[in-house]
């Protein structure tokens, strides 16, 4: 396993966090390493981008591709000095499971594969830290979940679901709706499964969880 940080830091942004980055990135190594037995070598690239990050804690991550990872900061955002400890950990865990979904079925392009691709990812976290679920996996109520359960039963397959209006709120569904709908559809399939975790589970189908929308759709649970 080889991880490699890059840091775009040719104007010096970076230079006040480079220390929490590199702390924090170790941390997520050691703990992955208790649950997967081959972590998948990854360049991790950060970034400083002004008004770039999730406005609540001032850092956000993306794994677009196989092995590669963006960290990206937002130094003029106050909530980053508070949330470069455990929250960060924890985004930098997030998007080691999207790396690892990568070596296997990938992210997937259809709505269903993205809320499995979301769901293992959260309770992956949750598997890590033992943490509850982050703000954007607890904040739809459960009658909003259970109208978006339904949905995404006609719309599981669809590429052009439009990632914005399901993850971001660009639309007419709430702010982070997939992420909720995610995280339960994924917490439900693995209570059923004693033994099972999301690191074993990083290569699963997203077909394996579609049968579990139903009673998400009848029951918010």
């Amino acid at each position: 396993m080889t991880w490699h940080l890059h840091f775009l830091n040719a104007r010096g942004q970076l230079d006040r966090w480079r220390p929490a980055v590199e702390e924090g990135v170790e941390k997520v190594r050691r703990r992955c390493a208790r649950v997967v037995e081959a972590l998948p070598a990854a360049d991790f690239v950060v970034r400083a981008e002004p008004g770039g990050a999730i406005p609540e804690i001032g850092h956000v991550g993306q794994s677009p591709a196989p092995g590669v990872i963006f960290l990206t900061l937002d130094p003029t955002n106050p909530a980053l000095v508070t949330h470069m400890g455990a929250a960060f950990e924890r985004m930098v865990a997030h998007e080691v499971h999207h790396a690892l979904r990568w070596e296997g079925p990938g992210y997937g392009d259809s709505l269903g594969e993205a809320l499995v691709s979301e769901g293992l990812a959260g309770q992956f976290v949750r598997l890590l830290f033992q943490s509850p679920p982050e703000p954007w996996e607890r904040s739809t109520p459960n009658a909003a979940l259970r109208e978006a359960a339904g949905r995404a039963r006609t719309q599981w397959d669809a590429t052009d679901y439009g990632h914005a209006r399901w993850f971001y709120g660009r639309g007419e569904l709430g702010r982070w709706t997939g992420y909720a709908l995610g995280y339960r559809l994924v917490g439900l399939w693995l209570s059923e499964r004693p033994g099972r975790s999301a690191a074993d589970a990083a290569h699963e189908p997203a077909a394996s969880f579609r049968p579990l929308l139903d009673r998400l759709a009848a029951l918010g649970c």
